[in-house]
Protein backbone atom coordinates (compact mmCIF):
# COMPACT_ATOMS: atom_id res chain seq x y z
CA UNK A 1 0.00 0.00 0.00
CA UNK A 2 2.88 2.45 0.63
CA UNK A 3 4.36 1.61 -2.36
CA UNK A 4 1.04 2.76 -4.63
CA UNK A 5 0.63 6.04 -2.64
CA UNK A 6 3.97 6.66 -3.07
CA UNK A 7 3.76 6.02 -6.84
CA UNK A 8 0.87 7.95 -6.63
CA UNK A 9 2.62 11.21 -5.10
CA UNK A 10 5.59 11.04 -7.76
CA UNK A 11 2.83 10.70 -10.60
CA UNK A 12 1.27 13.23 -9.51
CA UNK A 13 4.37 15.37 -9.83
CA UNK A 14 5.52 14.52 -12.83
CA UNK A 15 2.15 15.53 -14.58
CA UNK A 16 2.30 18.77 -12.92
CA UNK A 17 5.86 19.57 -14.22
CA UNK A 18 8.09 22.17 -13.35
CA UNK A 19 5.45 25.02 -13.80
CA UNK A 20 3.45 23.50 -11.55
CA UNK A 21 5.94 22.19 -8.61
CA UNK A 22 7.41 25.92 -8.80
CA UNK A 23 4.09 27.81 -8.36
CA UNK A 24 2.86 25.48 -5.25
CA UNK A 25 6.84 26.12 -3.84
CA UNK A 26 6.06 30.02 -4.19
CA UNK A 27 6.14 32.20 -1.39
CA UNK A 28 4.36 35.64 -1.77
CA UNK A 29 6.34 38.42 -1.78
CA UNK A 30 5.20 41.98 -2.03
CA UNK A 31 8.51 43.65 -2.33
CA UNK A 32 9.84 41.70 -5.31
CA UNK A 33 6.13 42.16 -6.65
CA UNK A 34 6.61 46.14 -6.16
CA UNK A 35 10.58 45.83 -7.60
CA UNK A 36 8.83 44.99 -10.80
CA UNK A 37 7.53 47.79 -11.64
CA UNK A 38 10.88 49.37 -12.05
CA UNK A 39 11.13 47.26 -15.26
CA UNK A 40 11.64 49.73 -17.79
CA UNK A 41 14.15 52.86 -19.21
CA UNK A 42 15.12 55.32 -16.21
CA UNK A 43 17.22 58.33 -15.72
CA UNK A 44 18.47 60.08 -12.97
CA UNK A 45 21.54 62.51 -12.74
CA UNK A 46 25.07 60.98 -11.23
CA UNK A 47 27.15 62.68 -7.94
CA UNK A 48 28.52 65.66 -10.86
CA UNK A 49 24.77 66.22 -12.15
CA UNK A 50 25.30 64.78 -15.56
CA UNK A 51 22.72 62.35 -16.68
CA UNK A 52 22.61 58.70 -16.11
CA UNK A 53 20.13 56.28 -17.42
CA UNK A 54 19.53 52.80 -15.63
CA UNK A 55 17.87 49.50 -17.01
CA UNK A 56 15.59 47.18 -15.11
CA UNK A 57 14.64 44.05 -16.95
CA UNK A 58 12.97 40.59 -15.98
CA UNK A 59 15.38 37.28 -16.17
CA UNK A 60 15.38 33.62 -15.66
CA UNK A 61 11.36 33.33 -15.96
CA UNK A 62 10.80 36.45 -14.23
CA UNK A 63 12.23 35.09 -11.15
CA UNK A 64 15.18 37.40 -10.79
CA UNK A 65 15.36 41.44 -12.55
CA UNK A 66 18.69 43.00 -13.46
CA UNK A 67 19.50 46.70 -12.76
CA UNK A 68 21.92 47.94 -15.85
CA UNK A 69 23.72 50.97 -14.90
CA UNK A 70 24.90 52.98 -17.57
CA UNK A 71 28.39 52.97 -15.78
CA UNK A 72 28.67 49.18 -16.31
CA UNK A 73 27.30 47.93 -13.22
CA UNK A 74 24.85 45.23 -12.53
CA UNK A 75 22.53 44.63 -9.83
CA UNK A 76 20.40 41.37 -9.49
CA UNK A 77 17.38 41.31 -7.17
CA UNK A 78 15.65 37.99 -6.45
CA UNK A 79 12.88 36.62 -3.90
CA UNK A 80 14.48 34.94 -0.77
CA UNK A 81 11.16 33.30 0.51
CA UNK A 82 9.66 36.67 1.86
CA UNK A 83 12.71 38.76 1.62
CA UNK A 84 14.39 39.98 -1.31
CA UNK A 85 17.91 39.60 -1.82
CA UNK A 86 20.41 41.83 -4.16
CA UNK A 87 23.96 41.57 -5.27
CA UNK A 88 25.74 44.46 -6.22
CA UNK A 89 28.36 43.89 -9.21
CA UNK A 90 30.38 47.17 -8.35
CA UNK A 91 32.87 48.82 -10.57
CA UNK A 92 35.20 48.85 -7.11
CA UNK A 93 35.45 45.14 -8.30
CA UNK A 94 33.63 43.44 -5.19
CA UNK A 95 30.00 42.25 -4.92
CA UNK A 96 28.31 43.10 -1.78
CA UNK A 97 24.63 40.58 -1.06
CA UNK A 98 22.04 42.47 0.94
CA UNK A 99 18.66 41.27 1.91
CA UNK A 100 15.49 43.31 2.74
CA UNK A 101 12.73 41.99 4.59
CA UNK A 102 10.00 42.85 3.31
CA UNK A 103 8.33 46.44 2.40
CA UNK A 104 8.20 49.12 4.98
CA UNK A 105 4.73 49.17 7.04
CA UNK A 106 3.32 51.99 3.98
CA UNK A 107 4.62 49.89 1.42
CA UNK A 108 6.49 52.06 -0.49
CA UNK A 109 10.15 51.48 0.75
CA UNK A 110 12.63 48.39 0.37
CA UNK A 111 15.45 48.84 2.98
CA UNK A 112 18.47 46.54 2.23
CA UNK A 113 21.14 45.52 4.67
CA UNK A 114 24.73 44.01 3.88
CA UNK A 115 24.68 40.35 4.30
CA UNK A 116 28.23 39.71 2.94
CA UNK A 117 30.50 40.07 0.39
CA UNK A 118 32.78 37.98 -2.01
CA UNK A 119 35.59 39.57 -3.27
CA UNK A 120 35.26 42.17 -0.60
CA UNK A 121 39.33 43.02 -0.28
CA UNK A 122 39.89 44.00 -3.71
CA UNK A 123 38.94 46.99 -3.90
CA UNK A 124 40.26 50.34 -2.27
CA UNK A 125 37.25 52.52 -3.15
CA UNK A 126 35.15 50.75 -0.38
CA UNK A 127 31.73 48.39 -0.70
CA UNK A 128 28.24 49.23 -0.97
CA UNK A 129 26.47 48.16 2.32
CA UNK A 130 23.32 49.36 2.11
CA UNK A 131 20.68 50.36 0.06
CA UNK A 132 17.13 51.82 0.70
CA UNK A 133 14.61 52.37 -2.52
CA UNK A 134 11.61 54.30 -2.19
CA UNK A 135 8.59 54.20 -4.83
CA UNK A 136 7.38 57.64 -5.05
CA UNK A 137 5.22 56.82 -7.75
CA UNK A 138 4.91 54.98 -11.58
CA UNK A 139 7.28 57.44 -12.68
CA UNK A 140 9.46 58.46 -9.83
CA UNK A 141 11.82 56.79 -7.16
CA UNK A 142 14.61 57.33 -5.33
CA UNK A 143 17.77 54.85 -4.08
CA UNK A 144 19.92 55.82 -1.06
CA UNK A 145 23.13 53.61 -1.56
CA UNK A 146 25.79 53.84 1.39
CA UNK A 147 29.44 53.19 0.80
CA UNK A 148 31.45 52.18 3.66
CA UNK A 149 35.38 53.00 3.37
CA UNK A 150 38.01 52.93 6.54
CA UNK A 151 35.21 53.21 8.94
CA UNK A 152 33.28 56.55 7.17
CA UNK A 153 30.07 55.89 5.60
CA UNK A 154 29.30 58.39 2.49
CA UNK A 155 25.60 58.30 1.26
CA UNK A 156 24.50 58.43 -2.22
CA UNK A 157 20.90 59.63 -3.89
CA UNK A 158 19.64 58.99 -6.94
CA UNK A 159 16.02 60.22 -7.69
CA UNK A 160 14.94 58.12 -10.30
CA UNK A 161 12.56 59.46 -13.63
CA UNK A 162 10.75 56.76 -16.06
CA UNK A 163 11.76 57.85 -19.31
CA UNK A 164 9.22 58.21 -22.05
Amino acid sequence: MKKLVMMAAIAALLAAGPAGAAAAAETPNPGFDKLKNLVGAWETKDENGKPFAVTYRMVSGDSAMVEEMENGMISVYHPDDAAVMMTHYCMAKNQPRMRATGLSKDGNKLNFKFVDATNASASSMGMMNHLKITFLDADHFTEEWTNSKDGKETPWTFNFTRKK
